[in-house]
């Protein structure tokens, strides 16, 4: 007997491919649920044997002729069906049933063909009139139970199954597919289904193809994509019996047509200097395979100053961007995306340099590799415009690369892998824009491999700043080529043992300042490099705060010192007031006029004397005294020897009636004339330079004048000195 038996499990397809002798290719595919899997024979007519004892049944293995006990019967759906070949119309029957799966069992399968009438030759029963029951018997080797399925009626000529097709050929247009398959001469129609090569959902001509050719069918899909590949298969049917098995898959692809969406577009615009000109960044999307309708081979972008349409530039890219140099004025811009059949509608966009938005760039920007693939990561921080998408493009770090390729991801995202267009070994250079609507924001590029990931590091911290609460700290950023793969830097501040902080650093940061602190307190600064294993410490940095700040130290300062100004102030002021207070000063007669003039021994000697003369005296009634200053040393002291003074009588008022003063009593006019009041004084300097007050009186004594008015009097007064007081 021979048979072949295939099956498999685990929610996969089955395909049995059967090749007999006499037997033409049938491919049959069918599903099956885990628990369940697919038995399948196939036997010929000189595989059965007619059992000796009953001549109404034919076995593929004697021990089944042997009457049994009566055994269980399982519930297995089986069928079977009969295949025809070219060369011959007689059928061999393929069954097949599917069965509970049980990994532990290990079952031995046979089948039983029996009829109601006599059977003179096993292969005989296979004709077109034939009529049988066919049995299925399952032994399990493991503890030898049997089983048997309930009888299957088979009708031969219900049951044969129409031979396989083989497509042959696919051509294709840009919307359509021409299907070529060979036939047998016994097919009467067929039918078609196809799948686009990314879906797994059939689509399934609903009309037959109809057998017009004894050779082949030809059949024309229509209603296809463009440059599009689509999976075909075909199945055909006698005038009777079953429809064949699917034939072999087979591929074909339409043709290209021009572009049918135009590219969506973004610009930034950088100024280079305020006199200069601008550059001016176009970036594009990348058709999307249903809307390229085939291999696009470039982009035209073409740009006109508004105020001058003739002075058109057009140029060619096939990259995804492109940087133009303009001037400040209006632009309109156009980009095509153009195939082997033509081209796309264009994109217009009117771009005003001196009024145009901008969007930041990308931050945090840091990539990590695992495996063959980058993984890069970012953040758009608080950027003003709502970021609607973000643009990857990687590169070989060539001075002209050739190629570059590109990723768009949802401006939600935070993350991407790059896995395609990577190979070991190379330095990729990596730039992140990000995208809102027509703006795009300037790049932020890194560097990196397979082997380690971003190629930078932090190196060169270093204390920027030490106040009393804060400590500011500075690092740079250097590109190794080499160096151990990191996962991300980080600064971390400790007290002692204990960690106060921590936080990532990427490369667009260089500082950080550290807030909060204690005063007059010893920290220090770690920069770690995290790696898979380990965190390696690369510098650490000792530091203290101070014990005031800055202005703090400022204001005492000030403040000592205007203490100080004031004391100093306060103790020349007390004493000066105190010395006037408690020590007043005296006058020194060795300075005074007065005092010189009497302290003179020579003053009787003198040719000059000083006389008061009664008769200007009795004339003008008041006597005014005048001073010349008295010479002074170098030093300062007063040389008494040398100087000299004078009694000048300047006024003197004495009442007009010489009646009224000889008439006076005598103890009036002495009352009256007891005393004489100058307004013009001596200005007396003593020893300390100071000055005596003109409103000093200087009274003298003038008894000698009151004791008489005859001439012999006034001879006397003449040579008498006159003393005076001061007050």
């Amino acid at each position: 007997m021979d048979f072949l038996l295939l099956y498999r499990v685990n929610r996969s397809w089955i395909v049995t491919c059967l090749t007999l002798s006499h037997v033409m290719m049938s491919c049959h595919t069918e599903e099956h649920s885990e628990r369940h899997q697919l038995h399948e024979f196939t036997v010929k007519g000189k595989d059965l044997k007619l059992c000796d004892n009953d001549n109404r049944v034919c076995v593929t293995d004697y021990s089944d002729c042997v009457p049994k006990s009566p055994v269980s019967h399982e519930r297995v759906n089986i069928s079977c069906f009969f295949l025809l070949t070219d060369y011959s119309l007689s059928p061999y029957p393929q069954c097949l049933w599917s069965q509970e799966y049980n990994i532990n069992a290990e079952s031995m399968y046979s089948l039983i063909f029996s009829q109601t009438t006599p059977i003179y030759s096993c292969t005989g029963i296979f004709n077109f009139s034939g009529r049988m029951n066919v049995t299925l018997k399952m032994k399990n080797n493991m503890n030898g139970m049997e089983s048997w399925s309930e009888p299957y009626e088979v009708v031969v000529l219900e049951a044969i199954k129409a031979p396989c097709p083989t497509i042959t050929s696919v051509n294709g247009s840009d919307n359509s597919l021409e299907v070529t398959w060979g036939i047998s001469k016994w097919h009467t129609r067929c039918r078609v289904r196809y799948r686009m090569a990314t879906a797994d959902k059939w689509t399934q001509i609903p009309a037959y193809v109809p057998v017009e050719y004894p050779d082949k069918t030809v059949y024309t899909i229509e209603g296809l994509k463009p440059f599009s590949s689509y999976i075909i298969a075909v199945s055909c049917i006698l005038s009777y019996g079953h429809w064949s098995d699917w034939s072999m898959e087979t591929t074909g692809t339409t043709l290209e047509s021009a572009p049918s969406r135009s590219p969506d577009i973004c610009y930034h615009m950088e100024t280079v200097n305020k006199q200069g000109p601008h550059h001016l960044m176009l970036m594009w999307k990348a058709l999307d395979v249903h809307d390229a309708h085939g291999r696009i081979l470039g982009y035209q972008v073409s740009y006109t100053q508004t105020k001058h349409p003739s002075l058109s530039v057009t140029t060619n890219t096939t990259d995804l961007k492109v940087v133009l140099v303009v001037s400040e004025e209006e632009l309109e811009v156009t980009v095509m995306a153009y195939n082997s059949a033509g081209g796309s509608p264009y994109s217009h966009l009117k771009i005003d340099p001196s009024l145009h938005q901008t969007v930041s760039s990308v931050r945090r920007l840091w990539v990590n590799s695992e495996d063959d693939r980058l993984v890069l990561q970012w953040d758009v921080g608080h950027i003003s415009l709502p970021v609607s998408e973000v643009a990857h493009e990687w590169a070989t770090d060539a001075a002209h690369p050739t190629s570059s390729h590109w990723k768009r991801v949802n401006g939600s995202t935070r993350s991407t892998v790059l896995k395609d267009h990577l190979q070991p070994g190379t330095t990729y250079r990596i730039n992140v824009y990000p995208i809102s609507n027509q703006l795009c924001g300037p790049p932020k590029s890194i560097f990196a491999n397979l082997e380690y990931g971003t190629l930078l590091g932090a190196i060169g911290m270093h204390v920027v700043d030490v106040t009393k609460n804060t400590v500011t700290v500075q690092w740079e950023w250097q590109r190794k080529e080499l160096h151990t793969k990191v996962l991300r830097y980080r600064v971390i501040l400790r007290l002692g043992e204990i960690q106060v902080e921590s936080l990532p650093v990427w490369p667009d940061v260089w500082q950080h300042t550290f807030l909060k602190l204690r005063a007059n307190t010893g920290y220090s600064v770690h920069l770690l490099a995290e790696t898979s294993n380990d965190n390696i410490s690369r510098e650490i940095i000792p530091i203290k705060t101070n014990i005031f700040e800055q202005n703090e130290i400022m204001f005492t300062s000030c403040l000592i010192i205007l203490l100080t100004l004031g004391l100093g102030v306060f103790f020349i002021l007390s004493r000066t007031v105190c010395k006037a207070y408690f020590f007043p000063t005296i006058a020194n007669p060795g300075v005074s006029v007065v005092g010189r003039w009497l302290l003179e021994s020579h003053h009787e000697k003198s040719s000059v004397k000083n006389v008061l003369k009664l008769e200007e005296f009795l004339e003008k009634g008041f006597v005014e005294l005048g001073q010349e200053r008295p010479p002074v040393r170098e030093d300062g002291i007063f040389n008494p020897g040398s100087s000299h003074s004078t009694l000048n009588i300047e006024h003197v008022s004495i009442p007009q009636n010489t009646e009224y003063i000889e008439n006076t009593p005598k103890s009036n006019r002495d009352n009256r004339d007891s005393c004489l009041m100058f307004k013009n004084v001596a200005h007396i300097e003593n020893g300390q330079g100071s000055i005596l007050p003109e409103s000093t009186q200087i009274q003298c004594d003038f008894d000698y004048i009151r004791n008489g008015h005859t001439p012999g009097e006034i001879a006397f007064l003449e040579n008498t000195p006159l003393e005076c007081n001061v007050e």
